[in-house]
């Protein structure tokens, strides 16, 4: 779904999904596209410093959901694209994708009930695919084939009764599994001074002559961090939901922290 160019963030956002694939890019292409990313990161930096910097924190970006008030809710809003085998389910959905059919449409079983979809017709569920997590998604159909389907559009997670552990996460597969939902969005985040980093036990501690200073994390490890570098979280929100957060240095002074990066949320539907 594009960002309106009303959201202060639209030019920020376009570069993030090329950001996200810069580590593959540099390890294919050598030391040119190395360089290249290590371009790309600084023009990103910058950009998201200066808008971050400037914005109002009343500024609505409609990709980028804002948090609710309370400590033990979270919300992750973004893009999805997703394919499903014939004879599959949408993982965390009862979305069931039967084949294509001799007149050239895409059969589907919604809540048990029959549906005949084309190219871009809507393929919406909301439900809970697990205690205490509503799942939204607004997608419409892609392409599809007598062996899959491919549908894309937007997913909204919202986590209740939030109580973060860090720790262990599952293992992202690289193909689909039936028994992890797997969503990976993009996140903004102003944290003031004394407060947590939404959905971690890592806090900001303020401004000093080293850079922006962390507490929560693990002993042994700096707490200090300068603009640009890379702050990261793995654990639990709630039982079977995790959260694999990675973000960078955006903006600090003395009294907030601004990051952005990705927040990957597992759901662990299965066993």
């Amino acid at each position: 779904m594009p960002v309106p160019p009303r959201c202060p963030f639209y030019l920020t956002l376009k570069f993030i999904p090329l950001f996200s694939n810069a580590g593959k890019c540099t390890q294919d292409n050598g030391l040119s596209t190395q360089n290249s990313a290590l371009s790309l990161l600084k023009r990103l930096l910058i950009a998201t410093t200066v808008l971050l910097a400037v914005v109002p924190t009343t500024t609505s970006c409609t990709l980028l959901e804002r948090q609710p008030r309370s400590n033990s809710t979270l919300v992750y809003k973004g893009p999805v694209t997703q394919e499903v085998k014939a004879g599959s389910l949408i993982p965390g959905t009862d979305i069931r994708y039967i084949s294509r059919t001799g007149d050239k449409t895409a059969e589907v079983l919604i809540n048990g009930q029959r549906a005949f979809k084309r190219s871009g017709d809507s393929l919406d569920w909301t439900g809970i695919p697990l205690r205490g997590v509503e799942m939204g998604l607004n997608q419409r159909v892609l392409v599809y084939t007598e062996e899959r389907l491919q549908a894309g559009g937007t997913v909204r997670l919202t986590v209740d009764g939030v109580s973060s552990k860090p720790g262990w996460v599952p293992q992202v597969p690289d193909k689909t599994n039936p028994s992890l939902v797997v969503y990976k969005v993009p996140v903004l985040y102003r944290v003031k001074q004394g407060e947590t980093i939404p959905g971690t036990t890592l806090s900001y501690t303020g401004k000093t002559e080293k850079g922006a200073q962390l507490g929560g994390l693990p002993t042994g490890e700096s707490p200090y961090r300068q603009g640009g570098d890379s702050i990261s979280w793995q654990g639990q929100l709630r039982p079977r939901v995790y959260l694999d957060l990675v973000v960078r240095t955006a903006f600090y002074n003395e009294d907030r922290l601004n990051v952005t990066g990705f927040a990957t949320v597992i759901l662990a539907i299965g066993g």
